[in-house]
């Protein structure tokens, strides 16, 4: 009688326990914190006269890796505000007629914003964001070459997208944004130009508290990223 009622306990336990952590992984909320390592490359940098000067240069930009923080917090029903920050390196080759040589410089991209959420059913919500965005390119390094490829600039940025509960466990986030400093201009004074970027997300709750996150954005600087997500 009593291991029956001990089994009973540990049962009901166990079912309140699953339940509390379903119900959390299914909310749709915007009050988190996440990091992780952040991979990318970035496009057009050899033809930018603004960026590499008046010297002609055969030059080839490839993917590196960085890091990544952000977070959100959801102070109303439908209101957030959300901060972004990431910190890439890439690899740099650079030839002309007499030297072949390699080296480095680091892509720093954040935003900081508000942004409004509208819940369609317990397991979709769309929403939109307004933000401040800053890019930079900085601390090039070449040996045999001598660089000035430090850049910056800042501007508007805009996003729409939906979340969608597919599983208790697992949510998958599909989303468009503008930027006014998106990537590397082809041509003109201006280093940085507009960007629109498509980008997917998914997420795998482990715990009721804390997910798996990986996401892809497609742009003038196209990234890909892993890291860990705790909601609160």
């Amino acid at each position: 009688m009593k291991n029956k009622s001990v089994m009973l306990l540990i049962l009901a336990t166990s079912t309140i326990l699953f339940n509390n952590a379903m119900a959390q992984a299914d909310d749709i909320g915007f009050t988190y914190i996440e990091g992780g390592i952040i991979g990318g490359f970035v496009n057009d940098i050899e033809t930018s006269g603004a960026v590499m000067g008046s010297e002609t240069l055969d030059v080839e930009s490839d993917a590196d890796g960085g890091g990544f923080i952000g977070g959100a917090w959801q102070f109303s029903n439908k209101i957030h505000l959300f901060g972004e920050y990431a910190s890439l390196g890439q690899e740099l080759e650079i030839r002309n007629d007499s030297n072949t040589a390699t080296g480095e410089y680091d892509v720093v991209r954040w935003r900081i914003g508000v942004g409004y959420q509208y819940n369609v059913s317990e397991t979709m919500a769309y929403y939109g964001r307004l933000s401040l965005d800053q890019l930079e390119l900085k601390d090039a390094s070449v040996e045999g070459f001598n660089l000035d490829i430090d850049a910056d600039d800042s501007g508007i940025g805009s996003e729409i997208g939906v979340i969608w509960a597919a599983t208790p466990t697992f949510h998958l986030q599909g989303h468009a944004r503008y930027t006014a400093v998106g990537g590397v201009a082809s041509s003109g004074s201006d280093p940085f130009e507009t960007d629109f970027l498509i980008g997917v997300n998914g997420r795998w709750n482990l715990l009721p508290n804390m997910a798996l996150v990986t996401g892809y954005e497609f742009g003038k600087i196209t990234t890909f990223n892993v890291g860990v997500r705790f909601v609160f």
